[in-house]
């Protein structure tokens, strides 16, 4: 099958970093080889997108690139360099370029892969029909499985047999709905729900890491929250994750982000549909990060309501949490029992108050004449207590002029 010429040319020209971009690819082409950029860069400048990634697909061997990009001058790192990938660095961007390949074996988790020159083949074991377009340094778009005509108008389809391409890695099931959720314009695609749906069970089988990337993306999606409601009816939730199935908070959560112009938070999202008590269950399944961990779990443990009665109790809170805990139990709690005014000054006081430092640390008692022990924390406390009760407006010197007064005999 040749190519499909289509008479839309890019201009990669106008892309970011367009200039180290090209570099890569001339060097490439001085090679004897031929680069094409692949990918969302392609799918977003189709759709005149904002282009992020820039990734690029070679038929030269990767120890072919590693020599064409040195011949160059351009730095290359090995990132997977088994999977065929170099990270090429022009003018200080990274680009990854990868062997063009084709499936030797797969288990649903895990493809040994042969490398090729043949575009055909690399497009053939791509997942999604528009991820497998290619376009050159010219703009000159390459189709092999008319995956322009799905992308513009909004088909998310595989490249053959939907049953084959999942069997061939499981993670392509979750997937499959992130891109629904980015670029579908309509229903899903009949033979691609179905088999999904037969092999749901199988998304247990696959790493939290892999598990977590996926669905943090699909969190953020354009319709990615449509699309969880549609994966928890058809039961895709609970083969993986049947502890974040609070649907409607995650619904009001995502509304006011979109109302107060906050950017969406795939943590602050996923701890809306935790059911309570249930973090560590999805922590330890999505394999989190400590700090996306410790985040769940406050968001999502047994506490009281974020106050917002007062300023200064909300103030309080923000030095208790800092100002990205405080949103994130602020967007979830909102509207519990106090008025729209409340939540409201609530939300510009965290906007615009950044918590404070307290002035004064052990050694400036001990520069006034305190001596060392235990009665030292309890003074400082005692100090910084009287601070907060002031509504954090003393400074340095009325700190230090309150812990004078309170070491005078």
């Amino acid at each position: 099958m040749a190519a499909m010429r289509i008479t839309t040319t890019l201009d990669p020209h106008s892309w970011p970093h367009a200039t180290a971009a090209q570099k890569v690819l001339h060097a490439l082409a001085k090679a004897g080889g031929e680069g094409r950029f692949v990918g969302g860069c392609v799918r977003d400048a189709i759709l005149g997108r904002a282009i992020r990634d820039i990734d690029i697909a070679t038929n030269l061997a990767p120890e072919d690139v590693v020599k064409a990009l040195a011949a160059a001058g351009l730095k290359s790192v090995p990132t997977g360099i088994k999977h065929g990938t170099i990270t090429a660095v022009a003018d200080h961007v990274g680009f990854e370029v990868t062997t063009l390949r084709h499936d030797v074996e797969t288990d649903g988790r895990h493809a040994v892969v042969a490398f090729t020159d043949d575009w055909q083949q690399d497009a053939a074991r791509r997942d999604l029909t528009m991820n497998a377009l290619f376009c050159d340094g010219g703009g000159q778009l390459y189709d092999y499985f008319n995956g322009f005509e799905d992308l513009t108008t909004g088909r998310v389809r595989f490249v053959g047999d939907p049953a084959q391409r999942m069997d061939e890695d499981y993670l392509r099931i979750l997937r499959f709905f992130r891109f629904h959720a980015d670029y579908a314009a309509g229903d899903f695609d009949a033979a691609a729900i179905a088999a999904a749906a037969s092999r749901r069970q199988e998304l247990k089988r696959l790493s939290g890491e892999r598990l977590r990337q996926e669905t943090m993306k699909l969190l953020l999606a354009r319709r990615g929250v449509e699309i969880w409601g549609e994966m928890l009816g058809r039961e895709f939730v609970a083969s993986y994750l049947p502890s974040a199935t609070s649907q409607n908070r995650l619904i009001k959560v995502a509304g006011l982000e979109a109302r107060l112009d906050v950017a969406p938070a795939s943590i602050r999202r996923l701890a809306a549909l935790a059911v309570t008590g249930r973090a560590a269950d999805i922590a330890e399944t999505l394999k989190l990060s400590n700090a996306d961990r410790d985040r769940l779990a406050l968001a999502n443990g047994v506490r009281p309501d974020f106050n917002v009665s007062d300023a200064h109790l909300v103030r309080r809170q923000i030095y208790d949490l800092g100002n990205a805990a405080a949103l994130d139990l602020l967007l979830l709690d909102w509207g519990a029992t106090q008025p729209e005014s409340d939540w409201m000054r609530a939300f510009d006081i965290i906007q615009n108050w950044p918590s404070p430092k307290f002035p004064l640390a052990g050694r400036d008692l001990l520069a006034l004449g305190h001596s060392a022990g235990p009665d030292l924390g309890q003074k400082l406390a005692e100090i910084e207590a009287w601070w907060i009760a002031g509504d954090f407006a003393a400074d340095r010197a009325a700190c230090l002029e309150k812990a004078r007064s309170l070491l005078t005999p």
